[in-house]
């Protein structure tokens, strides 16, 4: 989403909008970052969290290399540019992560293991661990699909908590539709919110 205020007075604006709405929001700010959780009753295994970024745009008219050089604080009016992501909480992203590395591991080291003993001409015994590693990628990959449908409803509703703090911060913000983006573009999730 675009704005037309620069950043840092986005920013403070944000700041004010989740002071103004007090318990009634799990929204955090650290510079120019937000974090938006469900509550803590509503938290699961699988509950995501929206993580949004603001950042300033570039003047139109300078090319990129100057624009590039001139900071945010040295451009006195200017424009600002949203960008949320939801993900996996950290700690559940880091613990996916491990376990897809120890099973790709697996996956090589069985590999490996295989390939020399075949080539020894000896009885092949580590073979198990490929089927291992294939059906625990892919069971990871199937628990991230049945989280993303368990979740679907919380990322609704971080995305309306998103645009309650960004109608408090800038009244006359597009948060109706999504600008910048097409029907054909809009994901079946942004087109159900918006019939909402």
């Amino acid at each position: 989403m675009d704005f037309p205020l620069p950043s840092k007075e986005l920013m403070g604006r944000v700041r004010h909008a989740i002071a103004s709405l007090g318990a009634s929001t799990r929204a955090v700010t650290a510079g120019t970052c937000v974090e938006i959780a469900p509550p803590k009753d509503e938290t699961r295994f699988w509950s995501p969290h929206l993580s949004v970024q603001i950042s300033d745009v570039p003047e139109s008219g300078h090319d990129h290399v100057s624009s590039a050089l001139v900071s945010s604080e040295d451009s006195p009016a200017g424009r600002s540019q949203l960008f949320g992501r939801f993900s996996p909480r950290p700690e559940i992203w880091t613990f996916c992560m491990f376990l897809y590395f120890a099973l790709g591991l697996l996956f090589c080291g069985g590999l490996l293991v295989v390939y020399v003993q075949w080539s020894l001409g000896r009885a092949i015994s580590a073979v198990w661990a490929l089927p291992i590693a294939i059906l625990g990628i892919l069971g990871l990959h199937i628990a991230s699909w049945i989280g993303q449908g368990l979740s679907k409803h919380q990322m609704i509703e971080l995305r309306e908590q998103l645009d309650q703090i960004l109608e408090l911060a800038v009244p006359s913000s597009p948060t109706g539709k999504r600008p910048g983006l097409s029907s054909e573009v809009q994901t079946s999730t942004m087109q159900s919110e918006m019939t909402r």
